[in-house]
C-alpha cells in the first residue's frame, strides 16, 4: 500500500497525493497546458488495453439527460462558474485527467482513484485557481477527436448535426456516457453532465441538434476586464508552450473561431486590444444570433453572481433542474467560498479603445 502523504512545494505550493505522485506527474504538472503535451506512446497502450479489457464496450444502457453547456469568453468567469455546478453532488464533467487520456477516460480514472494519483497547484496562468487531475476541464481532446478541429487553424467550418455520419454521432454519445459512468451512471446513479468550453459560442447549434435538451448558460463579463484579461490569456499560454516546447503548439490564439477572427488578428495581431474588444463583441452577437433557436437558454452576469453569489446560483440551479446543494455538502461549500477570493493583481488598461468598439452592446448589458 502507498504511503499518502502532502509535500507542500515552498515556491508554488503543489501539491502530490502521495510519493508516487511526486515520482511519476511532477515533471507532467509542471508542464501543464491548455492543449496536453502528447502521452509517451507505452503510457498511451497501456491505458487504451485496460480501457479495451476491463471495460465495457456497450454503454447503450447509460441516458444522458438534460446537459448543461455552459457559453463565455475565456476569462469572463466561466471556470469559476463551471467549478461551482461540478462541485454539485449530481454532476458529471470531464476532468483534466479525462481530458488527456481521451481514448481511455475509464481506464486512467479507475487507475487515478486505485493509487490515489493526486497532483495540485495553480494553474499556469497564475489567476488564482488551484487545479489538479479531478478538477473539470474543457473537452479540448475530445472536441478535436470528434470534429477534427485543429487548434492552430482561425477558422473551424460551421457543422450541424445533420453534416454528422450516425457512426460520429454515436461516438460522441458514447464519449460523454462513459464520462458520466465515471461518476456512478449505471450503477444506480443518474448524474448530469456538465460542460463549459471557450469554444461554444460558434457551436451552439451543433449542440442543440445533439442534445435537444440541453440547457445553455451564457456568461457574460464586463468587455473592459475580458478584453484586458483575454490580452493577458494569450500572452500567458504562448510563453508556456515556449517553456514546456510543446510539439504540436507555436502559436496559440485562444479565442472562440468567431468568422471575423482572422481578419482582426491580420490586421492588428492577436495580442491587441482592438482584437479582443472586437471578439468579446462578436462572441455576445453570436450567441444572441442563435439564444432564440435553443430550448433552454439562460444568461448570467459575472460581477451579479459576485455581488449576490448565493441568489444568483439558485436562479441557476433551479435553471439547470437540480436542488440546491447548500451546507451539507462540503465539496460545494469549499467551492463557494472561493467565490471573489484571488491572490494576483491584474493592471488593465484601453477602456477607451473597448468602449469605442463594442460601447452599445455593453451599455445594453447594463456595462
Amino acid at each position: 500500500m502507498f504511503i499518502r502523504y502532502l509535500i507542500a512545494q515552498m515556491n508554488n505550493d503543489i501539491q502530490y497525493a502521495n510519493f508516487w505522485s511526486k515520482i511519476l506527474f511532477k515533471k507532467a504538472f509542471e508542464q501543464q497546458f491548455v492543449v496536453p503535451l502528447p502521452q509517451p506512446y507505452a503510457v498511451d497502450a497501456a491505458f487504451s488495453a485496460i480501457e479495451k479489457w476491463f471495460f465495457p464496450a456497450d454503454v447503450s444502457s447509460i441516458k444522458i439527460d438534460r446537459p448543461v453547456f455552459l457559453v463565455g469568453l475565456p476569462r469572463s468567469g466561466t471556470t469559476l462558474i463551471y467549478n461551482l455546478l461540478c462541485a454539485h453532488p449530481d454532476s458529471a464533467y470531464i476532468t483534466n485527467g479525462m481530458n488527456s487520456f481521451p481514448n481511455a477516460m475509464r481506464a486512467f480514472e479507475k487507475v487515478r482513484s486505485t493509487f490515489n494519483f493526486n497532483v495540485r497547484g495553480e494553474r499556469f496562468f497564475g489567476d488564482s485557481i488551484d487545479s489538479d487531475f479531478t478538477s473539470p476541464s474543457e473537452p479540448i481532446m475530445l472536441w478535436g477527436k470528434w470534429f477534427d478541429r485543429p487548434i492552430a487553424q482561425l477558422s473551424w467550418p460551421r457543422v450541424r448535426g445533420s453534416d454528422l455520419e450516425p457512426s460520429k454521432v454515436e461516438e460522441i454519445q458514447n464519449d460523454i456516457k462513459k464520462v458520466l459512468s465515471c461518476f456512478g451512471a449505471g450503477q444506480g446513479r443518474t448524474p448530469r453532465f456538465i460542460c463549459k468550453y471557450v469554444m461554444f459560442p460558434t457551436e451552439l447549434r451543433l449542440l442543440q441538434d445533439l442534445f435537444p435538451d440541453a440547457k445553455f448558460v451564457h456568461i457574460v463579463r464586463d468587455a473592459r476586464t475580458t478584453a484586458n484579461s483575454l490580452l493577458k490569456l494569450h500572452r500567458l499560454c504562448n510563453e508556456q508552450a515556449k517553456k514546456i516546447n510543446h510539439p504540436t503548439v507555436q502559436n496559440l490564439v485562444p479565442y472562440p473561431r468567431l468568422q471575423k477572427l482572422p481578419e482582426y488578428v491580420a490586421r492588428f495581431g492577436a495580442d491587441d486590444i482592438r482584437t479582443t474588444a472586437h471578439v468579446w463583441e462578436d462572441a455576445i452577437h453570436e450567441v444572441e444570433a442563435v439564444k432564440s433557436e435553443l430550448k433552454h437558454f439562460s444568461e448570467i452576469r459575472y460581477e451579479d453572481l459576485l455581488k449576490d453569489p448565493e441568489n444568483r446560483l439558485r436562479e441557476l440551479f433551479e435553471f439547470m433542474e437540480m436542488k440546491w446543494p447548500g451546507d451539507d455538502f462540503p465539496p460545494f461549500r469549499e467551492e463557494f467560498d472561493r467565490i471573489g477570493k484571488t491572490r494576483h493583481v491584474n493592471q488593465y488598461s484601453g477602456y477607451d479603445e473597448v468602449e469605442r468598439i463594442a460601447g452599445e452592446t455593453m451599455k445594453r448589458y447594463g456595462y
